[in-house]
């Protein structure tokens, strides 16, 4: 994965988790690459953080997010109704244990 890619990926998760949690996060495109996301978070270092995606990740059946948008929005209807299954991590991801900015920085600016 190449460092942009990582970029877009943390980026992305932000804004909507920001925007509108983690069920925003996976209603829209950002969704289609959650897995791809915990490993651009491994990448930067951000454990924390992409413990709490893998979590989120391990509340659709199978453990398998749908890249599929409208798949995925279909299981969320069902799963999660009201928009509360993801409570508990939108609640860890806000803590912000993991600087990803700054981890971003040091990722980007750091070749292996």
């Amino acid at each position: 994965m190449t460092k942009e890619a990582v970029q877009i990926l943390i980026d992305n998760l932000e804004m909507e988790i920001n925007n509108g949690g983690f069920d925003q996060f996976y209603f829209n495109s950002a969704g289609d690459y959650a897995s791809e996301t915990v490993e651009a978070l491994k990448a930067i270092e951000a454990i924390h953080t992409s413990k709490i995606v893998q979590s989120s990740i391990d509340k659709f059946p199978n453990k398998l997010v749908p890249k599929d948008r409208n798949k995925r929005q279909n299981i969320l209807i069902k799963i999660s109704p009201d928009s509360e299954l993801f409570e508990s991590q939108d609640e860890e991801f806000y803590e912000y244990q993991d600087d990803l900015g700054n981890l971003l920085k040091i990722y980007t600016k750091t070749d292996y």
